[in-house]
């Protein structure tokens, strides 16, 4: 049976030993298992890339320079056009300048200012079907963990809560620890079966 929000915080006040809330108030577990997730992650998130990742349509306006992250974004990946599949270039502020002064035409780099996305050179016409941003989503949700990882979860969570009275017991740090390991052989790779490959080769192309 998966972990759910509900059997979450009955695990955790299981590990914590407080089955209905005294010491520990509903709210404080609620924040406890958000705390985790956002660790869980961060920690994780190269592995949960290759398996959650989503993909969005980013259109352009002519004359717009910034747009808004995809609604539920949480990591940007990489932008491409959709007709060829040419990669938008990433810069860095250091390199900023070589592209700030172009003439308007289509996207070539793209980089972050503020929260938004900003398209270097700033377009000039407006296509609603012109970009795909690859990305994964605001994992905030224990359900959008794979299972693994829900256990995981709630053990960090678990630890968080023992942290406020400082007694975190070394039996809970032990089962991080072997949770961890299962996390790491779970998450090694996104597909059974998968191998690398160059692009436009499937497995039965000869490679000589």
């Amino acid at each position: 049976m998966a972990i759910t929000i509900v059997n979450a915080t009955a695990i955790i006040r299981s590990l914590i030993g407080e089955a209905t809330a005294k010491f520990w108030s509903t709210d404080e577990i609620t924040l406890y298992l958000q705390m985790a997730m956002a660790k869980v992650s961060a920690q994780y998130h190269p592995w949960l890339f290759s398996r959650y990742k989503n993909v969005a349509d980013l259109g352009v306006v002519a004359g717009t320079q910034d747009y808004d992250i995809v609604p539920d974004g949480y990591k940007l990946s990489h932008i491409q056009v959709k007709t060829n599949g040419r990669k938008l270039r990433y810069i860095n502020e250091d390199e900023y300048y070589k592209y700030a002064g172009w003439s308007p035409g289509m996207p070539v780099a793209w980089t972050w200012v503020g929260s938004k996305i900003r398209l270097l050179p700033t377009p000039t016409s407006t296509d609603a079907d012109y970009l795909l941003a690859w990305y994964i989503k605001n994992l905030d949700d224990i359900a959008d963990f794979p299972d693994s990882l829900r256990a995981l979860i709630c053990v960090e969570a678990a630890i968080l809560a023992r942290t406020k009275n400082e007694d975190v017991s070394q039996d809970i740090l032990n089962l991080r620890k072997e949770y961890e390991q299962a996390v790491l052989v779970d998450l090694q790779n996104p597909n059974e079966g998968s191998i690398d490959q160059f692009a436009d080769f499937s497995e039965e192309d000869s490679l000589a």
